[in-house]
């Protein structure tokens, strides 16, 4: 409840006319319920359900299914999203009927450690690689956005796992998507004890990885490039951690991926914990967007949607 109230709230707030904000419940008994009604009653919100489920799958299907517009973005409630990046990726979907998926940047933060956080470069490096060579790859899900006609394509998500984003962006690299890559930050997952993630057991979660990525990346013979590039891989872990050691006490800029940034954080008095991490979460995304040039690497393609579009 204090989590989905900081999301909410900023949500409620960046939310245009031809938006609409559709939320799943999973039958929370914390006053969620009662919350989501005050908002549907106040027209802030345009849809809510709050029922039991069978997890997170479970619960965006449900949303995917009921929302109206045409492109869609899954919001957690647990994390922080940069609304005008993400509104830019939006109008670029409706400007390209063809691209069925927009992916793009995510930074993390912890909340127990408010002043630095983390952009992994492995995504966009990833992505290219599909780009050019097709192969699947998987990122967290919080940056994407689907448009909803190419749902007969993409498919909705896979109720059979934790790790939903895992199976899901994996599908979406391997099936017959046009995906476009945002080089904006859209999106910041917050780090804390009740995510999905920490609270599986680790033996459990590499079960899953496995299992899905098993099923989506078949093994093939490696070339000779590939083996001299494990090769070199494997000589140059254990060194690593001496390395670095060695680089930071002589002040040395050394490349890291996922790069740290300082968040600048100072506290305020009287703020709580969790409005402080959503703050941090703001600035941050918002200063890194600032920087940063947004611009939209696709392959154009014949447009073959099968569900009409509809506003929003």
């Amino acid at each position: 409840m204090p989590y989905l109230r900081q999301v909410l709230t900023r949500l409620v707030e960046a939310r245009l006319p031809d938006e609409e904000i559709v939320v799943a419940d999973g039958g929370s008994n914390d006053g969620t319920s009662e919350y989501l009604s005050e908002l549907f009653e106040a027209g802030k919100i345009q849809q809510f359900v709050s029922e039991r489920d069978k997890g997170e799958s479970h619960g965006n299907n449900k949303c995917m299914l009921m929302a109206k517009g045409e492109v869609l973005k899954m919001i957690t409630d647990d994390d922080a999203f940069n609304y005008p990046i993400i509104r830019a990726a939006a109008d670029f979907m409706h400007e390209h009927p063809d691209v069925d998926v927009v992916m793009g940047y995510n930074a993390t933060i912890q909340d127990h450690d408010l002043t630095f956080a983390r952009v992994k470069e492995d995504p966009a490096i990833d992505f290219m690689r599909w780009y050019e060579l097709k192969e699947p790859f998987w990122m967290i899900g919080l940056p994407l956005l689907v448009r909803r006609s190419s749902l007969p394509i993409v498919g909705l998500y896979y109720t059979g796992v934790v790790f939903v984003d895992l199976e899901y962006t994996y599908r979406i690299s391997t099936v017959k998507a046009n995906i476009a890559w945002c080089t904006g930050l859209l999106s910041m997952h917050v780090d804390n004890p009740n995510g999905n993630f920490n609270r599986m057991p680790p033996k459990m979660r590499e079960e899953e990885y496995n299992h899905v990525r098993s099923f989506f990346v078949k093994h093939k013979r490696r070339n000779p490039v590939e083996l001299l590039r494990d090769t070199i891989e494997a000589v140059k872990r254990p060194i690593r951690p001496a390395k670095r050691a060695v680089f930071d006490r002589m002040g040395w800029a050394q490349f890291q991926n996922p790069e740290v940034f300082a968040t600048g954080y100072v506290p305020h008095e009287g703020e709580d914990l969790l409005s402080a991490v959503y703050r941090v979460c703001d600035d941050f995304m918002a200063a890194q967007n600032h920087l940063r040039k947004t611009e939209f690497i696709y392959k154009p393609q014949e447009v073959s949607k099968v569900m009409p579009p509809t506003s929003a």
